[in-house]
Formats: structure tokens, C-alpha cells, sequence
């Protein structure tokens, strides 16, 4: 039961994503103002904003002007459906799930805006911030390990960016915020997946010739992704590492 709940939840709390998604780099008011089509301008219905049903009972096109809907906005649900789902999985009824579905919520806006916008605000960097410091009073961390782990993958990417110009000042925000959230262990590697995942990707679009090496591309979301992994699994992978090593 408490699986199922997990999963509905996220996917309520997805749908209020994508709303923050869409306003927010247009200037618009997340609090205020009603859903509705891009196209004929129409308010929606509460029966049209029901997550994942409304878009296939609807036959995924608006109501009205029979506008194609994106099926961006159920895959965003159900991306937050399951990632709600397996924080609690890990940590169960506790704090932990509370933060990790907060931080969750913040990963997935970053990355999205990201792809669309290739900006993160720093508004999120505070917040994860803000919940880093709240976490470290409450479960009472080393706040010294904590400094460490902000600065021991944002300094070297810091250097990199003044060097080459190649990593945007929001990624390292990204890094320092979260790391400040996560820990020495979780950060090394949630930038190690990421980095491997954003490579590969990089590579393979390369080779099929859909972007240019000059091309700027988001490396925001791929550090979501391995910050999100690494929240659940980062402790798990580090240590399977080191057992490698020994």
C-alpha cells in the first residue's frame, strides 16, 4: 500500500512540476492562474488534469481544439511517479524519504529547464542548500565532511570552466549545493555517473552526426540523474569500488 501511495504521490507531484517546468522561464506565476491549452487558450478541467489518465482518455489531444498533446507532460509524471517510489523503497517511512523526495522534486525541475532553457536558477541551488543544513542539524552530520564534499568536485570543475569555458557556472552551483546535501562518497560519485552518461551520450550523438562537436549541450541533467542515483545507491557503489580496489 505503501508502494502504491509513493507512486501516486509522485505522480500528483509531477503534474505541479510541470507547471513549474513551463511558468517559470516564461516569468509566469506558479501559485495563481489555471492550466490550459497552449493553443485554443482554454481552462482545463479538473477531469483533464488528472496525472497519466486525462492524456490517454483524452486520446492524447486537447479536448477542444484537438491540439496533439506532448507526451512530455505524462512522462514527466511518471518519471516522478517511480522516482518518489524508489526513494521510498530505500529509505522507507522515514526523514530520509522526506528529504530525498524534495531533493528529487528539485533534480527533476533543474533537468527539464535545463534541456529547454540550457539554465539553472539559482533559486534551487539555496534550496538544496537550505534542505543540506536542515538535514545536517536533524541527523546531526559532520558539518567539516560536509564543507569538503561542497568543494571537492565544484573547485576542480571551477577550474576547468575559467580554463576551457566548457562548464556552465550552474553546474557547479549544482555540485557545490548538493554536495553540501550528500556527502564526500555520494558526490565523487554522482559526478562520476554523470560524466560517464553525458560522455556517452555525447559520443554517440557525435557519431550519428546529430550535434557538432562546437555544439553547446545541457550537462545539467546527466548531473541530476547521477545526483539522484547516487542519493539512493552512491554509499553501495563507492564501497563496491573500493572492495574492487582491495
Amino acid at each position: 500500500m505503501y508502494y502504491l501511495i509513493s507512486f501516486i504521490f509522485g505522480l500528483i507531484i509531477g503534474s505541479f512540476l510541470g507547471v513549474i517546468i513551463d511558468r517559470l522561464p516564461l516569468k509566469l506565476s506558479i501559485a495563481t492562474g489555471r492550466s490550459r491549452c497552449d493553443t485554443c487558450n482554454r481552462n482545463l478541467t479538473a477531469f483533464e488534469l488528472i496525472p497519466i489518465f486525462s492524456y490517454f482518455i483524452q486520446g492524447a489531444k486537447c479536448k477542444n481544439c484537438k491540439t496533439p498533446l506532448s507526451f512530455r507532460y505524462p512522462l514527466l509524471e511518471l518519471i516522478t511517479g517511480f522516482s518518489f517510489l524508489l526513494v521510498y523503497h530505500n529509505f522507507g517511512l522515514t526523514l530520509e524519504t522526506l528529504f530525498g523526495i524534495i531533493f528529487t522534486s528539485i533534480l527533476i525541475i533543474i533537468a527539464f529547464i535545463d534541456i529547454d532553457t540550457m539554465l539553472i536558477y539559482d533559486r534551487f541551488h539555496i534550496i538544496i542548500i537550505v534542505l543540506a543544513i536542515i538535514e545536517a542539524f536533524v541527523f546531526k552530520k559532520n558539518l567539516i565532511h560536509l564543507l569538503i564534499a561542497s568543494l571537492i568536485v565544484s573547485i576542480p570543475l571551477l577550474i576547468v570552466a575559467n580554463i576551457t569555458g566548457g562548464m556552465g557556472g550552474g553546474d557547479i552551483k549544482l555540485m557545490f549545493a548538493s554536495g553540501l546535501l550528500l556527502g564526500i562518497n555520494k558526490i565523487i560519485v554522482a559526478f562520476v555517473i554523470a560524466v560517464v552518461i553525458g560522455g556517452t551520450y555525447g559520443i554517440i550523438t557525435l557519431l550519428n552526426k546529430k550535434h557538432k562537436s562546437s555544439d553547446a549541450i545541457p550537462f545539467g541533467p546527466y548531473l541530476c540523474l547521477g545526483l539522484y542515483i547516487s542519493m539512493l545507491y552512491g554509499l553501495s557503489i563507492s564501497t563496491w569500488y573500493l572492495s574492487l580496489l582491495s
